[in-house]
């Protein structure tokens, strides 16, 4: 194992773009495609605030937590946040519709190789291609 990260935020949005920065800055030098690393950074920041708004409904005493693996080829992200769970159906999601919940989750599951939903857990997988 390469990397390994387990930590939490509480449901602020300010602390939250601190977390996530302070994650992508302690896992540069562990992905040397930069492309990808943007990627990360852009699953990141949609899996920890769609868990701070839509898990905790952005209730600060609410805690998102996040575990980072860097193993071998594939970077794990797991989220999970202190709310009810997800049940989602990303084709009930209509691009024509500006407010539409879900357009967070869609992206996620474009970028990442695989996206598993298990009640309040959101885990991306993504091959890093070494």
């Amino acid at each position: 194992m390469e990397y390994r990260f387990c930590g939490s935020v509480l449901s602020d949005m300010k602390m939250i773009r601190n977390f996530v920065r302070d994650r992508i800055l302690e896992i540069d030098d562990y992905i040397d495609d930069k492309e990808k690393l943007c990627t990360i950074k852009l699953i990141l920041n949609e899996l920890v605030i769609n868990g701070a708004i839509h898990g905790n409904r952005l209730d600060e005493v609410k805690n998102v937590s996040l575990m980072l693996i860097i193993d071998k080829d594939k970077i794990y992200i797991r989220v999970k946040d202190e709310g009810a769970g997800i049940k989602y159906d990303p084709n009930s999601y209509n691009p024509n519709e500006l407010l539409s919940d879900g357009r967070g989750l869609i992206l996620v599951s474009n970028l990442a190789d695989r996206l598993i939903m298990n009640e309040n857990i959101i885990t991306a997988i993504m091959n890093l291609g070494r």
